[in-house]
């Protein structure tokens, strides 16, 4: 059997290399409006933060979007499915390096954000002090600044795996169906899953938007702080179900696609 470090490197090479391809096309684009912006006259000390704030919205999406369609390839091709390994552990795997190269993205992302902000950084932590002291504060309350990042990242990682788990759930169970159906109904059956799949990723990223905008306020008492933690479990759980029937349809109905 295959252990799970050999296949974790199997796994994770073309996902980590697509990822590097995509920092590259977002370094390439951050560098280009850097210098259109300074072309036309309206450079500045926020020039860099700002220019590589708006592509790293774009590159995380991208990223999200190429690591989803690679993840989902995984499940139903030959080259990866006649890996001698256990079910569980080819599923764990793959979403373990789905994870970490989108982990990867964000954490480039994070440190390029810190290096642009260093070349205003005092005009912002002077912006952040003034805000605290309008809200009647004399020091800003880096503890709970430092709480609430830290909450928000658990956030998203429940989020995250939810995604992905309900996404290839949708899949799946597409895959079961269309091996019962003629060829002509099954690419209805596949559109219409597309479809479905859109508006579920859609729902689920504007839920995500809500909890977020409403969690910034959850912590000021302890009834709250049960609230998030509740509403946090309650993604982890559902994750978990999603994942569990995953990994039994995979195992039991899911063919996979020759790619020769």
């Amino acid at each position: 059997m295959t252990s799970f470090k050999d296949f974790f490197k199997v796994s994770m090479a073309d996902k980590f290399r697509e990822m590097n391809f995509i920092l590259l096309i977002n370094l390439l684009a951050v560098v280009v409006s850097a210098i259109w912006i300074l072309v036309t006259g309206h450079f500045s000390n926020d020039t860099f933060l700002q220019v590589t704030l708006s592509w790293s919205f774009f590159a995380m999406f991208v990223a999200f979007i190429r690591l989803t369609v690679r993840h989902e390839k995984t499940y139903t091709r030959d080259s990866y499915r006649l890996i001698p390994i256990g079910d569980t552990k080819f599923y764990l795997t793959n979403l373990l390096t789905s994870f970490v190269g989108f982990i990867y993205v964000g954490v480039i992302e994070l440190a390029a954000f810190a290096l642009t902000a260093a070349f205003n950084w005092q005009n912002y932590m002077d912006s952040l002090n003034l805000v605290t002291m309008m809200n009647g504060q004399t020091d800003v309350p880096w503890n709970k600044l430092i709480v609430g990042m830290l909450l928000m990242i658990l956030l998203m990682v429940g989020v995250l795996i939810l995604t992905w788990s309900t996404i290839s759930l949708i899949h799946l169970l597409t895959r079961v169906g269309n091996s019962f159906l003629p060829y002509s109904r099954s690419r209805i059956i596949s559109f219409i899953v597309y479809v479905v799949v859109i508006l579920v990723v859609l729902r689920i990223v504007g839920y995500v938007m809500n909890f977020m905008q409403d969690s910034i306020f959850m912590m000021n008492n302890s009834g709250d702080a049960w609230s998030f933690t509740l509403n946090l479990l309650g993604i982890l759980v559902l994750a978990a179900l999603e994942i569990v029937l995953n990994i039994y349809l995979m195992s039991r109905w899911v063919e996979t696609v020759s790619e020769s």
